[in-house]
């Protein structure tokens, strides 16, 4: 059931197909990768990191994505929140310039930003890539390859 949406985004020029879920348009996953985005909070300069929870059962539970998060609720000048982001939220904080960033991350992609997204007719275009996006990209990559300590029990010589 995937193939065909891959293949009209293909055709659309997206490279990616953003799964909803339910009439609310809740933001599950991008392609066969885990989302995260970043909304600046109303009246201030905090940032909140957001990807969807495991709880319902419909989002992979990455190593990576679990990675990023225990990445992020180290930095303390982050807000981490697991919870379904809709697109009536995305299109508000895009809306609002509170929509800092977006990314995929997965095995594979390790951290991919995202651009651009269409819903209903309209494009979001969202900064990329974003200063969290390189930053985990750079943090992961540098804890895989060793060039940077990572928490307790990550990495093991070998």
């Amino acid at each position: 059931p995937t193939m065909k949406p891959q293949q009209l985004a293909s055709e659309r020029g997206y490279s990616q197909v953003l799964w909803l879920f339910g009439k609310d348009h809740e933001i599950t996953e991008v392609g066969s990768m885990n989302v995260f985005f970043v909304i600046r909070e109303d009246q201030s300069d905090r940032e909140t990191l957001i990807t969807p929870p495991l709880h319902r059962g419909d989002i992979l539970p990455g190593v990576t994505r679990d990675s990023i998060l225990q990445l992020a609720r180290m930095e303390p000048n982050l807000t981490v929140e697991e919870r379904f982001l809709t697109m009536s939220e995305v299109i508000a904080a895009s809306e609002q310039n509170r929509l800092v960033e977006a990314f995929g991350a997965g095995t594979a992609a390790v951290v991919t930003p995202i651009e651009k997204l269409h819903f209903q007719g309209n494009d979001i275009v969202i900064p990329a890539t974003g200063k969290w996006t390189q930053q985990f990209w750079n943090d992961l990559t540098d804890i895989q390859y060793g060039r940077k300590q990572g928490p307790e029990g990550w990495s093991v010589p070998v």
